[in-house]
């Protein structure tokens, strides 16, 4: 098996996508549940989810060269996608931040809002995630794009 940079794109960036929002489904559970455990294991999936975003964009890299050399897709569709990745990387590395942080925090018993605040900007990151992820979906695959989104390859 043969897998070019695309292929490895393709394996790792949606971890990030569905994790993320799993995660922030799982931080929701704890807090509705007040469980401590719950709510430590969100933060930890969040804090993996921020090193799983920067591998995404990192692979990424090599897959809009590989993309862009064969002639696969136009490079205006593909900059909207690392445009919007890049911001998800980064707010996804502040929840990953801000959620070991928070485990500091919480065994201080200093900051008791800690669990929304982190749930609050996790909801923020898996929304770019999903944005971020609907544009590149949109590279290869024509029937999604909007109608004024079109861009045929060169």
């Amino acid at each position: 098996m043969n897998l070019n940079p695309a292929h490895w794109h393709l394996i790792v960036n949606h971890l990030p996508i569905t994790g993320s929002l799993i995660a922030v489904l799982i931080l929701l559970y704890g807090i509705l549940r007040k469980n401590e455990g719950v709510i430590k294991a969100a933060y930890w999936l969040f804090a993996l989810m921020a090193v799983f975003s920067v591998v995404a964009t990192q692979t990424g890299e090599g897959a809009e060269r590989f993309i862009l050399d064969a002639k696969l897709a136009d490079e205006a569709i593909i900059e909207r996608h690392v445009e919007a990745s890049n911001i998800a990387q980064w707010v996804m590395v502040i929840v990953g931040i801000t959620a070991l942080a928070a485990l500091f925090i919480n065994r201080l018993k200093t900051v008791r809002a800690m669990p929304v605040i982190v749930f609050i900007l996790a909801l923020i990151a898996a929304g770019l995630m999903a944005w971020a992820g609907l544009l590149g979906g949109e590279i290869m695959h024509q029937e999604i794009r909007s109608n004024n989104n079109v861009v045929l390859p060169r």
